[in-house]
């Protein structure tokens, strides 16, 4: 059964006690995220209660053929609905995929999260076709999309926005659907008992996305360029810039290279490069012809998932926050170097 993102909420009941699994998929690796933890919740509501919820990469059923049937079929150490979570699904794994919602006996969950699947993707067509299977596909949002997405989250917290400050706010939030809710988090937290955001307020706490210095850090980031990265963080350090708010403009550029990585795949390379580059950046781009030839799709993925590890890291440890993001900087700048 096909269903967007916003629709899942209302599907709770379905989740719990109909579907059999979902598969969630998309170049937008922060809904896809996103949607696949809300799901997961709905099955089993603490995501580390590790006796009821089983992790399988794509890996691991070349080696194990059988390993999601075999883990569906387990029943949980201590009780309850178990949940089969397979993580980077691709069309190598759809026999497995189909195997096991034909053969499965007891209720557990499989839950697949996947990239951008074509619409000639074995994997897709199976589960979307199939009425017990959920298949949700997370794609960037457009400008509409980025505003309902706000007035949603700030009606939520009780927060009304006017038409000014939201306009700005659709300007300054990317299409990451991840990014944009941490910001409003952000700014709800900054607003107290206040209850009408107005512009003055966005301009004070929301980053621009849009701003050079940051665009020339990440592009330093992304080439591997160790002495560029150093100076620019600096800079960014002394003008009063959050580190949570550098990891969360970092993670949305490379958000915006695994939709890049999509296209070169495809072999649609200028496609892919007007994803990456802004008009006025045309004298870089040789250099952003570079950077989708060194950030192949599996390396963006974990690159990702170290930003959003990097940003819990600095809110829950008592290390220097600068000292914390400054090693995470030399790993991703080091994997650049590498294979440029």
């Amino acid at each position: 059964m096909k269903a967007k993102p916003y629709q899942v909420t209302s599907l709770i009941s379905q989740i719990q006690n109909g579907f059999k699994g979902a598969l969630i998929f998309g170049p937008d690796f922060g809904v896809v995220q996103e949607v696949s933890e809300k799901v997961a919740q709905y099955i089993v509501p603490d995501l580390k209660d590790e006796f009821r919820i089983s992790k399988i990469t794509h890996s691991k059923i070349k080696e194990i053929n059988s390993i999601l049937l075999d883990e569906g079929n387990a029943p949980a150490l201590f009780g309850g609905r178990k949940l089969v979570w397979l993580k980077d699904g691709d069309n190598t794994v759809s026999d497995a995929v189909q195997t096991y919602f034909e053969q499965i006996k007891s209720d557990s969950f499989l839950l697949i999260t996947a990239g951008n699947l074509t619409k000639n993707s074995i994997l897709r067509n199976f589960c979307e076709s199939d009425a017990d299977i959920l298949a949700v596909a997370c794609y960037a949002d457009n400008a509409r999309d980025v505003a309902g997405f706000i007035r949603e989250t700030l009606n939520e917290a009780h927060i009304q926005v006017t038409m000014p400050a939201l306009s700005m706010l659709v300007e300054r939030l990317g299409e990451n659907r991840a990014v944009t809710k941490k910001e409003l988090e952000k700014l709800v937290t900054y607003l107290g008992d206040k209850t009408v955001v107005d512009v003055d307020d966005v301009r004070e706490i929301i980053t621009d996305t849009q701003n050079s210095s940051l665009d020339l850090f990440c592009h330093a980031v992304a080439t591997g360029d160790h002495e560029g990265v150093d100076k620019s963080y600096r800079l960014l350090l002394e003008n009063g810039e959050n580190p949570v708010s550098i990891v969360r403009i970092l993670f949305n550029y490379f958000n915006k290279l695994l939709y890049a990585a999509e296209d070169m795949e495809q072999g649609n390379a200028e496609t892919a490069l007007k994803k990456i580059m802004k008009p006025a950046q045309f004298g870089l781009k040789t250099s952003f012809e570079k950077q989708l030839k060194i950030w192949k799709k599996s390396f963006i993925l974990k690159v990702l998932n170290l930003l959003l590890d990097t940003e819990k890291q600095i809110k829950s440890t008592g290390m220097p926050t600068e000292v914390i993001l400054g090693r995470i900087l030399l790993q991703i700048t080091g994997v650049a170097n590498r294979y440029k």
